[in-house]
């Protein structure tokens, strides 16, 4: 009799320990499903989010570079300011996820125009831009441009101006005369080290150096060479109709893959006060997330 009562009480015990050993290996999958799900479903999502809010941080540090610069340029002081760019973000500390990074360029001769008159005298100039492109990994990818005191953002979807760049029309209908206006700025680096990436935060250092006026009188074709010809297009287009000039009775407008050119429709004519600032531009190391 006593041995078969230790015989029950060894097999309640080994029940109780695969039972244990069962409920053990439950739990352990129940947490490995828990982190699976929420690793393929809510980590992308958090992830999307999060570069969806660093690419409005973006935007509105090139509204304050934009901001820095015009202040510079209203001063006509010959200081130096500083705005800073953040280029990615960083991943999540506690699950599996990937950093977004970006780049940030000042690139010369990104932006130019070309001017003929009646007379055959062209006029020739090149700009340089400043440029971010992001690399994000869970977000769509976005560039924001700093083109000539404009900014436009660049996606998929195509280009916008988020700020337009200072070009206004005056229309005279009593002469026929159309008068233009347009305010160009230039970034000019000021050191070799003209382009940066990465996911830290850099400040872009500018200075403002000179400001140059000159009217040209009697244009006939304004081309604009440009990375965003249907945007310019666009604008060009809007603000000439906005001044009560009619399209293809008193201008044209023709566009290719890198430009679009206004020609104006005689008996129109049309001058045009072009304004160049010079902003000295340094993409300087800074602090950096490791």
């Amino acid at each position: 009799m006593k041995q078969n009562r230790k015989e029950i009480r060894s097999i309640k015990n080994k029940d109780e320990a695969v039972a244990g050993i069962v409920v053990a290996v439950m739990i352990v999958g129940l947490v490995l499903a828990v982190v699976s799900i929420v690793q393929t479903i809510y980590v992308p999502k958090w992830m999307e989010s999060r570069e969806a809010e660093h690419m409005g941080v973006v935007s509105d540090q090139f509204s304050q570079l934009k901001f820095a610069i015009d202040s510079q340029i209203a001063l006509k002081e010959n200081a130096p300011i500083s705005a800073s760019i953040t280029l990615g973000s960083r991943e999540l500390g506690f699950f599996m996820s990937n950093k977004a990074f970006g780049r940030l360029a000042l690139i010369s001769n990104g932006w130019a125009y070309r001017i003929t008159r009646t007379l055959g005298d062209t006029y020739e100039d090149n700009f340089g831009i400043l440029r971010y492109t992001s690399e994000n990994a869970y977000y769509l990818n976005q560039a924001y441009n700093y083109e000539i005191g404009g900014i436009i953002l660049n996606q998929t979807q195509g280009s916008v101006f988020i700020i337009k760049p200072e070009f206004s029309v005056i229309y005279n209908t009593t002469i026929r005369q159309a008068d233009l206006s347009l305010t160009c700025i230039d970034l000019v680096p000021n050191e070799e080290k003209v382009s940066i990436s990465g996911y830290g935060t850099y400040p872009v250092r500018t200075e403002y150096l000179t400001s140059t006026n000159n009217t040209i009188t009697l244009v006939k074709t304004l081309t604009i060479i440009t990375q965003f010809p249907g945007l310019w297009f666009n604008f060009l287009n809007s603000s000439l109709s906005n001044a009560h000039l009619v399209k293809n009775t008193d201008y044209a407008l023709t566009k290719s893959s890198n430009q679009v050119t206004v020609t104006i429709i005689e008996p129109l004519t049309a001058n045009l006060d072009l304004k160049k600032i010079t902003i000295s531009t340094q993409i300087t190391p800074g602090w950096s997330d490791s």
